[in-house]
């Protein structure tokens, strides 16, 4: 669960870790091309999304972002230590915010499935884990294949995810994320 108490000592480092967040949201949102692309089909959605549906808060241990159900994405001020870590977070919980928009039931463990699965792939997730996963010239993505690898990264951190979601063992996660991984893995954003 997200708590907005300041959790992170000092009231300082807690003011530094809110103003980097912050920073770190707006510099994602401005140039980075993931998030923009996620965000320009969230517009689409005729959603009135703004910066303000993205708050950075203090959070409990271990957690890096969120999506309430409101909606809004919560960036967890005190875990995130990177700008880097913010974009990947960022554009994951964007793809489940675009998805919460058209109306995925969240109790549905099939359908959290469907939703990590689409949030690993089209995040910086499972892009930023190195370039070997792409086989092909990096300028010119559209002559890429993605490579095994790659889809492995997506579906192990789907698994990840309903696993701890859901309070499952790891064999039913991956049980649930391999019935609907390859439907999942091919829709568009």
């Amino acid at each position: 669960a997200v708590v907005s108490t300041q959790s992170t000592g000092s009231n300082l480092r807690t003011m530094t870790d809110h103003e980097n967040c912050e920073k770190w949201k707006n510099n994602a949102l401005r140039d980075c091309k993931i998030v923009r692309n996620i965000v320009s089909k969230i517009k689409s959605t005729a959603f009135p999304f703004e910066s303000n549906c993205i708050s950075c808060i203090a959070c409990n241990s271990g957690l890096k972002g969120g999506l309430y159900r409101t909606p809004e994405i919560i960036l967890c001020q005190n875990t995130l230590k990177t700008e880097e870590e913010v974009h990947t977070v960022l554009s994951h919980e964007l793809v489940h915010f675009l998805d919460h928009l058209r109306d995925t039931d969240w109790n549905d463990i099939r359908a959290l499935a469907r939703s990590e699965v689409r949030a690993a792939k089209y995040s910086m997730e499972c892009h930023r884990e190195n370039a070997s996963f792409y086989e092909g010239e990096l300028e010119h993505p559209q002559l890429c294949s993605i490579s095994k690898k790659f889809k492995e990264c997506v579906r192990d951190r789907a698994i990840d995810s309903v696993k701890l979601i859901q309070q499952v063992s790891t064999s039913k996660a991956r049980s649930i994320v391999d019935e609907i991984f390859k439907a999942s893995y091919e829709e568009e954003l």
